[in-house]
């Protein structure tokens, strides 16, 4: 039960710490993802892998997208 979290390499190295820290929060605070194995790494693209929920993955998606958002 692991969720991945790659991160474009055109993302700065400060948005790419505050994705590191969220994905913390969430796996300290967040039910959904409790208990989880929540990995950040760099890739081509960012996009979330979440092959268990597909509705929690989406969450996840749109808070990583919050936190590169201007």
């Amino acid at each position: 039960m692991s969720i991945t979290i790659t991160v474009a390499t055109t993302v700065s190295a400060a948005d790419y710490a505050r994705i590191e820290q969220l994905a913390e929060v969430l796996r300290e605070k967040d039910g959904n993802f409790k208990g989880r194995t929540v990995t950040v790494e760099w890739g081509a693209a960012t996009v979330i892998t979440d092959t268990q929920d597909k509705l929690r993955g989406a969450l996840l998606q749109l808070l990583v997208e919050s936190v590169l958002s201007p």
